[in-house]
């Protein structure tokens, strides 16, 4: 199922609650990242697309702003056992997914590029496969929380759900994924912030507050938006450790 599609209207405009934006109530004594002061000035000049309130950390896009002009898949929000996090179930599907490969300049465009082609004429089909949102940003871990590989992925349209065309690129292939549950916390700002990362901290002390464990070999970045372009929604998130196999999606 899908909660919206590409539109041809202007972006709707919404004055979001901070609960609508989060998504969840915020830890007891927490600030909410968009509240946190700033550590120095930003300025015009810092910002290539000249946006520089957007490089400020701000509430994130809700999803429905965020969903109004791409297909994003239903992920159902579950009741979540305490503040500070949003619980979803994500249902098993096909993504399509790439190597995000650190030996070339800019190794997140150039993986997002070839997720991209895929849908524009890098597949078996020759068709065009609409875009979709979030796109995921896949990191794995060793035993000592230290990143042993990275992947990217994105959910394949609804439309070829069933039988996805396969990938001509021999870097990109279609996995299907087992259905699992995540915990998240999200971000009005940039992927690069230190604030962004200390998300993932923030995550890992609710849940243990609540006596939750999950995936140590995985944690995953939610894009829903351009990045450095317009406000901003990202997500940290972390997979419960009850689902599948520890370090892998596939089924």
């Amino acid at each position: 199922a899908v909660v919206s599609t590409q539109s041809t209207g202007e972006e709707p405009k919404e004055e979001a609650s901070e609960l609508k934006a989060y998504g969840y109530e915020e830890g007891e004594d927490w600030v909410r990242p968009h509240e946190e002061p700033l550590e120095e000035e930003i300025h015009m000049m810092d910002a290539p697309n000249g946006q520089h309130y957007n490089m400020r950390p701000h509430m994130p896009k809700t999803e429905d702003m965020a969903c109004s002009h791409y297909e994003c898949p239903e992920f159902p929000v579950l009741e979540s056992a305490g503040c500070g996090y949003m619980t979803r179930y994500i249902p098993s599907a096909h993504w399509i997914v790439t190597t995000v490969d650190f030996s070339v300049p800019e190794p997140a465009r150039e993986a997002y590029i070839r997720l991209h082609r895929y849908r524009y004429k890098n597949n078996d089909a020759g068709v065009r496969i609409p875009s979709t949102r979030p796109t995921l940003t896949l990191e794995w871990l060793d035993e000592n929380g230290d990143m042993t590989h990275s992947e990217m992925a994105m959910y394949v349209s609804e439309e070829f759900q069933d039988v996805p065309p396969a990938s001509t690129d021999p870097l990109t292939y279609i996995e299907k994924w087992e259905d699992f549950t995540v915990y998240s916390r999200s971000y009005g700002g940039y992927l690069e912030d230190n604030l962004f990362e200390e998300q993932f901290d923030l995550l890992g002390e609710a849940l243990s507050d609540q006596g939750i464990e999950t995936d140590k070999f995985l944690r995953i970045k939610a894009a829903f938006t351009y990045h450095r372009y317009g406000s901003q929604r990202l997500e940290a998130i972390l997979r419960s450790s009850k689902n599948g196999r520890q370090g892998s999606l596939a089924e």
